[in-house]
């Protein structure tokens, strides 16, 4: 008897032993899931060694982020906002802004201040009246000063009219996750409150505590939803396979079994899901279910063939624990490659799904024979009939394997040129639901206004009331007109603008003040006035520090790539190191160029964490199959499945975020359960004497049911992430579950023949070698 027989024969004597021991260790395990947490704030997302991540935090200390939503007004007609129903929905927000928690002042046109020569022409304040008190004349001037004024199109007016912004700020006692969400329940709440009363005007809202909320429900309602959608049609697809609802349940419940645990497990290791990993489970229960498929296939098998149940579960761990414990290594290997990513998002979902990979393998070899073997067989179950089929696919595979070959050869080098067509582009608004207004209102920024996304710079003197110094405010304010001069810059907002503005008025509105001036005692009265009316409008954003060292500038754009991001922040840093003289520093204050790194940064770590999974894995499967060649050639059916699907992606979408490139990188963990117990059985079967061909039929009779069974299941799992309220999570489906099947078309289609050919040339090689040498 073997090593792997007498393991498998100390299993089966034992299995109430250790049937036992894994109930108590997994009770014991799944305290865990109390200990559970979320992250859903956008900070998940992004990678933890990031140069300018040190950089932001460092701007945040002096000046703390504003929390804020934004209110989009639209009219559903596309008119005008600059209308009676438009502004009069402004005006109740105006009004009951203080329903947001915790809400500290509003803003938008409503209390917008025109310049005093207008003010004095107009005869009021403020650009909006009274709402009842707006005459269709007074309506059209409100129009022409509006659309004429520059500082409110390039905010909170889109320059055709057709889109307004408010923009509410709140101050939260603390920065927690309840608070948060709070906060955002009450905003939605009012914005629905708004909607009813005004059908006609479009309302919308965005913002940070709305980006957590959203992600939070998406997650909620995937676990309501999608999960139990997931369950059900895993039960229902082992029933149709197997034919036996009562093998099916055992198989779900060491699936769902390993699904809790590895949801304790991060409970227990104190670490949070966030708006990636919190998918892993699910895959944990399509994947988990591969190994224990197999087991019971085979006994299924033994028990059809006159063997009682002790036996045939016996028989069926000697002959899967090899290939079973190889697969789950190598699928292990491939999640956790994962980990050569710094984004908290990545490699939380491997290791999450690894960690549930390990579950799944202990509770098939410790659990899985008492279970199956407990339950009563009236008559051995018939798995899914697709008998025949592999009947028919072994005859093609050895009437037309050479046809196979050329066929799959070229489909592989072809997809292989379209791989290039692929570009990298992430959108963390991706991550949420494609029809909540975070979508719909950035697209809608981006084409009427033209600010969707900002780069925040803090400039710092470094020394106390630094920033009533010439020297350093000159430094700003050129470093604001050079930005101001860019093309892909909109607008500059710096504290220099308020000084020009400020010193002009002070001067009878004389253009040749609209300058900073250079007298610093009016530079400190100007400081003075503008600390006065921070006391008036608490929703004023800080522009400089509380000890006075430090100044922060904002600069809007427009409609740029990731790319153009950066390309736009690295000439900012070439400018930044020619004109900033030692002793002042200039920091990023945003996460904007961090979002926008994250494209070449992780697709760097996945190639990297790639690599190293697909040496590594090869290294085992030379191993553990114990031969050079079969584990060189196992290759092929567990890289090309994702490169021939990859290369279709190109031709048909070519757009890839990092979150689903990281497919590519564990796409050969997934798969190479498949052709682990292709090439294991061949292997043994040419071990044994008999030839490629009948090596061949004997691994499709053998394998070909259980791996056709494995697909189906996890390929129907991972097709049900369509259902997923998130845009990358559908995405996710719509590669992973064709990478899938095109593993099994290569390993029932492909690889055989392959294997067939190259060991008729190694045997002829072989014996041409042999004739040489005795003739020699």
């Amino acid at each position: 008897m073997d090593t792997t027989s007498r393991i498998a024969d100390h299993l089966v004597r034992l299995r109430w032993v250790y049937a036992l021991l894994s109930i108590v260790v997994c009770g014991v395990t799944l305290i865990g899931l109390t200990m559970t947490s979320m992250n859903t704030t956008p900070r998940s997302l992004l990678t933890a060694d990031d140069p300018y991540l040190d950089e932001v935090d460092r701007t945040r200390e002096s000046f703390p982020p504003s929390t804020s939503v934004l209110f989009v007004f639209r009219m559903r007609d596309g008119s005008s906002v600059l209308d009676i129903p438009a502004l009069r929905a402004m005006d109740e927000l105006h009004a009951r802004y203080t329903e947001v928690q915790y809400s500290v002042s509003v803003g938008s046109m409503i209390t917008r201040r025109p310049a005093d020569e207008v003010a004095d022409r107009l005869g009021r304040d403020y650009l909006i009246p009274e709402i009842d008190q707006i005459t269709p004349a007074v309506l059209a001037e409100i129009r022409e000063v509006a659309l004429a004024d520059e500082g409110l199109t390039e905010s909170t007016l889109a320059p055709t009219g057709d889109m307004a912004l408010a923009n509410v700020k709140y101050k939260a006692p603390a920065d927690e996750r309840d608070i948060r969400m709070g906060i955002g329940e009450s905003v939605l709440a009012l914005r629905d409150s708004l909607r009813a009363n005004h059908p006609d005007v479009l309302i919308q809202v965005v913002g940070n505590v709305l980006f957590e909320l959203e992600g939070a429900k998406a997650n909620e309602t995937d676990n309501q939803v999608l999960f139990p959608i997931v369950i059900v049609a895993t039960i229902l697809l082992l029933w149709f396979c197997l034919r036996s609802l009562s093998f099916s349940l055992a198989l779900f419940v060491v699936a769902f079994g390993a699904l809790l645990l590895s949801i304790a497990s991060f409970g227990w290791l104190g670490v949070e899901f966030n708006q990636v990993s919190r998918l892993g489970p699910i895959v944990v229960l399509v994947v988990g279910i591969a190994a224990s498929i197999h087991v019971v296939s085979v006994y299924a098998q033994n028990l059809r063939a006159g063997l009682d149940k002790v036996a045939a579960m016996r028989e069926s761990l000697a002959v899967n624990l090899h290939p079973v414990t190889l697969a789950a290594i190598t699928t292990a290997m491939g999640f956790l490659s994962l980990n050569y990513s710094s984004s908290p998002a990545i490699y939380g979902f491997g290791n999450v799904i690894a960690i549930g990979v390990f579950w799944s393998f202990v509770l098939t070899l410790l659990l899985l024979p008492a279970l199956i073997t407990l339950l009563p067989v009236s008559r051995a179950p018939q798995p899914l009939g697709v008998q025949s089929v592999m009947e028919r696919t072994r005859d093609l595979v050895l009437s037309r394997g050479r046809g196979l070959l050329i066929i799959g050869s070229v489909v592989i080098v072809a997809t292989l040129a379209m791989l290039p067509l692929n570009k990298l582009d992430f959108d963390r608004f991706a991550l949420i639901d494609q029809d909540s207004d975070f979508h719909q209102v950035m697209e809608a920024l981006a084409e009427k206004i033209g600010n969707d996304r900002s780069l925040v710079f803090s400039l710092h003197s470094n020394r106390y009331y630094g920033i009533t110094e010439p020297e350093f405010l000159t430094l700003i304010d050129d470093f604001s007109k050079w930005l101001e001069a860019q093309p892909e810059a909109s607008f500059v907002s710096s504290y220099t603008d308020y000084l020009s503005s400020r010193n002009k008025s002070e001067h009878d509105d004389d253009p040749a003040y609209d300058r900073v001036p250079d007298d610093k005692l009016a530079i400190i009265d100007y400081l003075v006035g503008y600390q006065l009316i921070a006391e008036i409008e608490p929703g004023l954003e800080p522009i400089f520090n509380a000890e006075y060292s430090s100044v922060r500038l904002i600069v809007g754009t427009s409609n740029l790539t990731n790319q153009g991001i950066l390309d736009f922040n690295e000439r900012i840093e070439g400018w930044i190191d020619t004109n900033v003289p030692d002793g002042f520093d200039v920091l990023h204050g945003d996460n904007s160029i961090l979002y926008a790194r994250l494209d070449g940064q992780l697709a760097r770590e996945l190639l990297q964490g790639f690599s190293v999974s697909f040496l590594m894995i090869t290294i085992v499967m030379i191993l553990g199959l114990r031969s050079l060649r079969y584990g060189l050639l196992s290759i092929i059916p567990n890289l090309f499945p994702a490169t021939i699907v990859f290369g279709v992606w190109g031709l048909m979408i070519g757009e890839l975020s990092p979150y689903i490139l990281m497919l590519f990188s564990i796409s050969i963990g997934i798969v190479v359960d498949d052709s682990v117990h292709v090439m294991s059985k061949y292997i043994s079967s040419r071990r044994e004497g008999k030839t490629p061909e009948e090596s061949v039929a004997y691994s499709i009779d053998k394998a070909g049911s259980a791996i056709t069974i494995t697909t189906l299941s996890l390929a129907t799992g991972t097709l049900l992430l369509m259902f997923s309220n998130t845009y990358i999570f559908q995405n996710v489906s719509m590669l992973i579950t064709p990478i899938v099947v095109v593993a099994l078309l290569l390993d029932l289609l492909f690889l055989p023949p392959l294997l067939i050919r190259f060991d008729r040339w190694w045997g002829y090689r072989a014996t041409e070698q042999s004739v040489r040498y005795v003739t020699s």
